[in-house]
């Protein structure tokens, strides 16, 4: 067994994908990052593309887009000590002390931690617990009145005021305006068949957004769900993502995915009352 690094995300994703797609609900965010990085975004800095290798069949592909933490894909069976120590061993060679984290499968993401931890003398934090959905057929949910629009150029004010607040709801801290504007910008000027923000609409007063990015061959992600604290407790995120995901599979996709924070009950309620179903627990960890 070995682990092998790839420099051109194109070549990588021809070895890994056959392999991300016998779990693609839980591979969705690999599948969509690389899907970017081929299409040129993330090149600030060259990303970390590796795959732990058992002659040329794949175990698990690894990607780190700094300064984002490294993801690792899905693994369903417990990965030896063996791999383990290559991934740690050459995380170590890559980043050093630079690493600032992991993300993937629950269990994976808990041993390596451990190992890392162990090894390195540093202390890693859990800063967030997710659960990915999935979504093949939307149900019918409760009327909150109004109707589901596209993003104009006219609404950048409001989506950079709203995608702060998402941002700042789902990671714990103020974000910065540039990432806000260049996440923003991304949406508005992406092509609408790979990334896009929809606004839900009451009494013609947007009240609620959602978006969706990340295409994979059979489905696409849900996210920067978000609703203004004065707009809430009346439905209008269920109907707006009801209504985005009904659209997705109607253009021709099998199924749509998403995350939830596990801290978050009320949206893990609101999603699974549409129709999405728990996959898989990934785990975040941030290392001090």
């Amino acid at each position: 067994m070995e682990i092998r690094r790839y420099q051109d995300p194109k070549s990588f994703q021809q070895i890994i994908l056959p392999a991300l797609l016998e779990h693609e609900a839980e591979n969705n965010l690999p599948i969509g990052i690389l899907s970017n990085l081929i299409a040129g975004e993330f090149q600030e800095e060259q990303p970390y593309l590796a795959a732990v290798l058992e002659g040329e069949r794949v175990e698990l592909a690894v990607i780190r887009t700094p300064p984002y933490p490294v993801l690792l894909s899905y693994r369903e069976q417990p990965l030896a000590e063996g791999p383990q120590d290559l991934i740690i061993a050459d995380l170590w060679s890559a980043f050093g002390q630079k690493l600032s984290g992991l993300t993937g499968n629950k269990a994976l993401v808990s041993s390596l931690v451990s190992r890392w931890e162990e090894r390195f003398s540093v202390q890693a934090e859990l800063e967030m617990a997710m659960r990915i959905y999935q979504l093949d057929e939307v149900q019918p949910v409760p009327d909150a009145g109004g109707r589901l629009r596209k993003v104009e150029r006219r609404d950048r004010d409001l989506l950079l005021d709203w995608y702060a607040g998402f941002q700042r709801e789902a990671m714990g801290a103020e974000p910065g305006q540039e990432r806000v504007e260049r996440g923003v910008n991304r949406f508005l000027q992406a092509d609408p068949e790979q990334r896009g923000l929809v606004l839900w609409e009451n009494s013609g007063k947007p009240v609620s957004m959602a978006g969706y990015s990340g295409p994979t061959p059979h489905g696409i992600r849900i996210g920067a769900v978000y609703t203004p604290p004065e707009h809430r407790r009346h439905g209008y995120a269920t109907a707006c993502v009801a209504a985005l995901s009904s659209s997705l599979l109607e253009s021709g996709y099998t199924f749509c995915f998403l995350f939830t924070d596990l801290l978050n009950p009320t949206s893990n309620a609101i999603y699974q009352q549409i129709g999405y179903r728990p996959v898989s627990d990934v785990d975040t960890y941030h290392f001090s």
